[in-house]
Formats: structure tokens, sequence, C-alpha cells
């Protein structure tokens, strides 16, 4: 995720009040006084004193960790505030991976700890200025703010200087289209790492987890976002304002930990599913859009996480999911699906919600072409064309992307596939009168 970098003073001139300073300009011998409270776990020998280049004051301080499970170093304890969001600032150098975060003993899974930030890659010997939020989720006299650290080398590992921890801010207003939209080539939110307020219809909720749903503000690419949220049920065409970190969940952009949340009313129109092919769905701007992805086969049974790969005979795949709504399909038949687009495991998925968002042969396909009786399908050896009766018909097999598999000339109607991929094919016939094609999937 691209940590978002702002202007301190522009922080402060939002009235934002101090709870926190720290150059790392005292220390008790070995550790800097106001750090390396109860919940660090970073080695008290990876924490050393740095003289040299400094970003102000006298010293700074070295962070060193090279293994990839993060380390804490935290603060003293301080007390923080159910639902306060707390903006944490730093400069940096030197060359590791470093986030923020808390813990408030806050009660459920967490260990009392809140959800961390994404990382800020560093590299290099030139100060940087990040700054990312964090928000209270229990009132709690003795909290510690986390620098979190990884990945760290040398010479300097990670130095750190002229930390800031200030409290009492709002959550930033933000449409779902100002989240979402980035150019970034990683897909990454502009906000990530920021606390925004942000508005829309419920589109979809997942029933396995019970702590997620997808909103989505108007048409279009770009307005969809997942919200994680274990604390408020919601339906099908709630319109709500929700509050929450704005977080990179494996390439997912969601948010997470709601600091508040409002349900403006009930029952409204959920958007029209945009129309996409397999290809398009993959595209980063339809994330947590609604959509219905049409004409696309199975070509075989769910795997044991209950997924399945749908194929378009002419543009692409999609993995079908059960995240709000588990369906068995049947190989070998075509299906038009309405759901929102989630990603999981470096693979986009198509979430439909209930038995209505899954249409049987109903796609656009299926309206345009005369077909051709082939069997049996899917095929793994040979593929027997019917019909033909000795009548001389040029074909071609398409697969998947549109790329010619196959050609040539079939008069008694068996067609080898044996040497072919697994996958969805198109198989054209032209002949003196007519064109007649077929779906064929091929699976060994």
């Amino acid at each position: 995720m691209r940590t978002a970098l702002l202007s301190l003073a522009l922080l402060a001139a939002t009235g934002l009040s101090a709870q926190f300073t720290s150059g790392f300009e005292t220390w008790n011998d070995t550790l800097p006084t106001d750090w390396y409270g109860s919940k660090s776990n970073i080695l008290d020998d990876s924490v050393t004193q740095v003289t040299t280049n400094v970003h102000g004051g006298a010293y700074a301080v070295r962070l060193q960790n090279s293994g990839t499970a993060h380390k804490r170093f935290t603060t003293q304890p301080l007390p923080v505030a159910s639902g306060s969001i707390y903006t944490i600032s730093f400069w940096v150098r030197g060359t590791g991976s470093i986030r923020t975060g808390l813990f408030d003993n806050r009660p459920g899974g967490s260990s009392g700890y809140a959800p961390y930030n994404a990382y800020y890659v560093s590299s290099g010997d030139t100060w940087t200025e990040v700054t990312q939020q964090v928000a209270a989720a229990n009132d709690w006299p003795t909290g510690e703010f986390i620098l979190s650290v990884m990945q760290t080398s040398g010479p300097e590992h990670l130095v750190i200087d002229d930390v800031t921890i200030m409290g009492g801010g709002t959550a930033t207003e933000a449409s779902i289209y100002e989240i979402q939209y980035t150019t970034d080539a990683s897909g990454n939110s502009p906000m990530a790492g920021q606390i925004v307020s942000t508005g829309g219809i419920v589109t979809a909720v997942d029933t396995i987890g019970a702590d997620t749903y997808f909103i989505q503000n108007g048409q279009g690419p770009w307005r969809g976002i997942w919200v994680n949220d274990g604390n408020h049920a919601v339906a099908l065409g709630d319109s709500v304002v929700v509050a929450g970190s704005v977080e990179e969940y494996f390439l997912m952009t969601r948010l997470n930990t709601v600091t508040s949340f409002e349900l403006v009313s009930s029952g409204n129109t959920v958007p029209t599913p945009e129309v996409l092919t397999p290809n398009q769905a993959q595209e980063e701007q339809w994330e947590s859009v609604l959509v219905k992805v049409m004409d696309i086969g199975c070509v075989s049974a769910p795997n044991q996480f209950n997924e399945w790969p749908a194929w378009s005979t002419t543009a692409g795949m999609i993995v079908v999911n059960d995240l709000c709504y588990a369906f068995t399909p049947v190989i070998g038949s075509f299906y038009t699906i309405t759901g929102v687009l989630d990603y999981s495991f470096d693979e986009r998925k198509l979430e439909p919600r209930f038995m209505a968002d899954i249409e049987v042969g109903s796609g656009v396909a299926d309206l345009h072409r005369v077909e051709v009786a082939v069997r049996p399908n899917p095929a793994s050896d040979v593929l027997y064309v019917d019909g033909l009766n000795g009548t001389r018909a040029a074909y071609e097999l398409r697969d998947a992307s549109g790329r010619l598999a196959m050609a040539g000339n079939l008069s008694q109607g068996v067609l080898p596939v044996a040497e072919l991929r697994n996958g969805v094919y198109t198989l054209i016939l032209r002949d003196a009168i007519s064109i007649r094609q077929a779906r064929v999937m091929v699976q060994h």
C-alpha cells in the first residue's frame, strides 16, 4: 500500500492536539526513556542511539530487524479514548519496512491490538516524513502506540526521529470514488492509512463470516468498496455512512476498524450491475462494484473452497466464489452471473449473492448463433460433431481468448482434441448454406 505522506503543519492547522512528541533526546543508558513499553518485542540490543545525520536535536533511534516477522517498538503508556482518531507522524531514513499500530486492549480476537496500517518501505539515506492514522476502539489508560518494523538492512537499517502523535482529529470525508481511484500500478488507494467517512448503498452482505459487506455510490468504475465491520448488521439496499481506516488487505482496498456507523435509510434501489466480460472484470477499477458477467461456462467442479473457474468462449475466465452464496454448478453448463467483485489469494473473484443472481443458459451468445450438436461435452480425446451427414464443412476451433487453436475441413464428424489444453473453445462450422457454432469444453 502506498502510505499517505501528509504535512504535519497542515495537521496542526486543523486543530489537532498533541498527544505525544519524541525526538529521542533522553535515554536511560541503552533505551529512550519515552519508548520501549511493555508491548515492545524488538530486542533491546536492536535499539541503538544515533548521533550523526539526525533529523532534529542531538539524537535519533536506529531499529534493526532483518527478519520477515515484524517486531514492535512501542511508546510508554498513554491514555486513549474509544472512537478517537490519532495521527502518527515520524521521519525515517535507511532501508526496511515500517508501519504504525496501537494497543488499546480492545475486546475480540485481536489480543487487544488495532489492525496495523500498511508498511511504508524506506530506502536510501534521505529523510522522509510518513503520516498514518489509527482509531482507538476502547477507553484505556495505558495504551501503547506502535512502530512495527521488519526486513531492515545495513548499514543504517531504519533510523527514526521526531515522532508526533496527535489526538482529537475527525475522519476525512471522501467519496468511494476518491478512496478507490488510483493511477498507481499496484492498485493501492491514495488514501491508505487514513481514516475516512464515506457513504453508499449496501450491494452485498457476507453470509459466511458475517463481518463483511459491500457498499456502492453511483454507477461506473471506482464506485464500490468492501467494509470489514463485525458490529453492525446491514441489509441489501441500506443507505449507510461509515467511518473507518482505509487499508490494503492482500491487494484489496477495504474500510477497516469502523469508528462510526449511521443507517440513513433502508429499502433503496441497488445500483444496476455493470455488464462486463471476464477479462474486463479483472480490471482494478471494478473492484467491489456490482457487475454482471454473461455467458460463462463451468469446466470443472468447485474446489475444496467452493470456488470454480467460469470461462467465456471469447473473453477469458473469472473465478466464482461463495462469500455471499454457495452455488454448485453443472459441468458443461453456461451461466450469466451477477455479483460483486472480490479479490483474494491473487485472484479476482465474482461473488453472487443469492440464487436469483445466477441465470442458466441466458448469455448473449445464446441469442445470436445457430447451434451444432457435439458430444461428449466436455471432451477429452475425441469430439463428435453431429448432423454433417457427409457434407464437407470448414471448421475453426478458437480458445477463450479468440486465438485459433485448430482449423481444417470436416466431413466425418470426428475431431481429435487430445492435444488441446483444458478450457472452453468455440467451434465454428461453415458450409455452402450456413454458419454454425458450438461451445466446446475440453477437459483431460
